[in-house]
């Protein structure tokens, strides 16, 4: 009988199940209906094996792709229809036949239902558990963020309790031997004129400034907030009065401050203005707890990619009659400040060096190269 079908016959079964396979995954119940649908009609007529097979690939995709119902109907179904076949087959002809029929039957309908299934339940499976990875590193990052903000906000805590109070107490005390002896002194207790007054003076004015900035640095702790926000932290263009503010002290120390300033200063990301603005600061500071008599010059240089600052000082005399340790004992001493500076320009990418200077004997240089950009 197959031999006598005309081809448009045995062509159009094929061509039905091939678009209906081209909605397979979009539209699986569709897909698998006209299929159905079209095999009964093709099993009746013909018999074709060849739309059986294409078959069995929609209802594998049905049961991979389709909603969850549509895999429960297609498993009882499937074992339904193979159920029914082989018991009719049985009762109908011979029982081997009829059991041999009900393996094949098995093999074209229930294999690709449960196949299918099968691989459904895996991949449900390991998006189950990428969810579950996913909650768990959230979870994480949320108990890092709090670890995080807790040991800042004791940080902010111990610094506001210990420094905080002895720069208040500092300011405090400055302030009242200011008082008393220009009470004492009455127009005689000219701060400009009397050398202990100055430095009670300049001592007052840093400790008030150290305060504002640990202040400032307490509220930065105990917020969640970046550096690169916006609040009040150093500026390239406060260099000059930061080295104005030091003058007093280094006058007093005989020292004389030279500046070697650009006009106006690039535009540069916040954290390289930070960075820059500390290592001129803690320089300076250096400078005058160390530094013997003579010239210091501070160098700002502005190129198209990186900025470099400078600052050379007299070499402390060894025999101790200077303020400076002896360079044996800077070289080799715990170094916090020159080890600060380093570590803040290195975490922005940048080149640190202090030492003495070999083109000029008997000096003292500290020089960091910034980039103008920082990677992040």
């Amino acid at each position: 009988m197959g031999g006598d079908i005309p081809a448009w016959q045995a062509v159009l079964p094929v061509l039905v199940l091939c678009t209906a396979t081209a909605f397979r995954s979009a539209l699986p119940p569709v897909a698998v209906t006209v299929g159905s649908l079209t095999v009964i009609v093709e099993m009746t007529s013909s018999g074709g094996l060849g739309p059986v097979l294409i078959y069995t690939d929609l209802l594998y995709a049905a049961a991979l792709y389709g909603a969850p119902w549509l895999c429960r109907v297609l498993q009882v179904g499937t074992v339904a229809v193979t159920l029914g076949t082989t018991i009719a087959l049985i009762a109908i002809s011979d029982r081997s036949e009829g059991v041999t029929t009900g393996v094949i039957v098995a093999m074209l309908l229930i294999s690709p239902v449960w196949t299918g299934v099968l691989i459904r339940n895996h991949k449900e499976r390991a998006d189950a558990e990428r969810q579950r990875a996913a909650q768990i590193n959230r979870l994480a990052e949320l108990d890092r963020k709090t670890v995080l903000q807790t040991e800042r906000t004791r940080m902010a805590r111990e610094l506001h309790d210990l420094v905080a109070n002895h720069l208040s107490a500092i300011a405090i005390h400055s302030s009242a031997v200011l008082s008393l002896t220009e009470a004492k002194g009455g127009k005689g207790g000219d701060t400009e004129e009397d050398p202990v007054l100055r430095a009670l003076s300049v001592i007052r004015e840093n400790s008030v400034q150290g305060l504002a900035e640990m202040r400032r640095m307490v509220v930065l702790l105990r917020s969640d907030r970046g550096v690169d926000d916006d609040w009040d932290r150093p500026q390239l263009n406060a260099l000059g009065a930061l080295v104005e503010q030091a003058r007093p002290a280094a006058d007093a120390a005989a020292l004389s401050l030279h500046t070697e300033f650009p006009e106006s200063f690039p535009e540069v990301s916040s954290v390289i203005e930070v960075t820059a603005y500390r290592i001129v600061q803690e320089a300076l500071t250096n400078v005058l707890k160390h530094a013997s008599a003579g010239r210091v010059r501070i160098r700002c240089e502005a190129g198209t990619e990186q900025l470099t600052i400078s600052v050379d000082s007299p070499l402390a005399r060894a025999d101790g009659r200077s303020r400076q340790r002896p360079v044996e004992q800077l070289l080799t001493g715990a170094g916090a400040g020159l080890a600060g500076m380093s570590e803040r320009a290195a975490l922005v990418g940048g080149i640190f060096d202090a030492g003495p200077d070999r083109t000029a004997p008997g000096r003292w240089r500290v020089r960091a190269v910034l980039p103008l950009t920082q990677n992040s």
